[in-house]
């Protein structure tokens, strides 16, 4: 029981399942690309929200983004997905893996706005927006696996100039 609730433990089932998510999230992208409404329909006719939908008029954002820029992004967004998850939840340059996903993952945020369909408030429909979540708990990820390697160097360091001076 000790072992199921200790830091490593955490940051490693936080690291699967959103590597995990991502990994499904970028295959279903790729099943629905095409599908009304779908990600490419998406990306080639949304305006960029920043904010988010239902805000004042003159307020809806900017867009939709260049052909030049959609088609690609629409494209390369779902194999992001399905290779960077794959690599974050196996333990891959989760340091490079996660900064590119919480990149990934901004744009998207972007995109959408920082406030989906409806309001802040408990009431109002989608009104928590889980990307910020993720870009949080990638960028734990991503801190502890910094941690580790550190923490690592200096026990290596340890034992070495214990080596050192017990020869001596």
């Amino acid at each position: 029981m000790k072992y199921l609730l200790n830091l490593r433990t955490a940051v490693t089932v936080n690291r699967v399942v959103m590597g995990a998510f991502f990994f499904v999230s970028g295959i279903a992208n790729y099943l629905n690309f095409s599908v009304p409404n779908g990600l490419y329909q998406t990306v080639l006719t949304q305006k960029l929200q920043i904010i988010g939908p239902g805000i004042p008029p003159g307020w809806e954002g900017i867009g939709p983004l260049p052909g030049l820029i959609a088609i690609p992004y629409a494209w390369l967004l779902p194999l992001a997905e399905i290779v960077l998850g794959a690599l974050f939840a196996l333990n891959y340059w989760v340091k490079w893996t996660g900064l590119l996903l919480i990149l990934m993952t901004f744009s998207i945020v972007l995109a959408f706005g920082i406030i989906p369909a409806g309001t802040l408030f408990p009431n109002g429909a989608e009104s928590f927006n889980k990307n910020i979540l993720f870009m949080t708990l990638i960028w734990m990820c991503i801190a502890y696996e910094a941690y580790e390697q550190k923490m690592s160097r200096r026990r290596t360091q340890a034992a070495s100039d214990y080596a050192v001076t017990s020869d001596q």
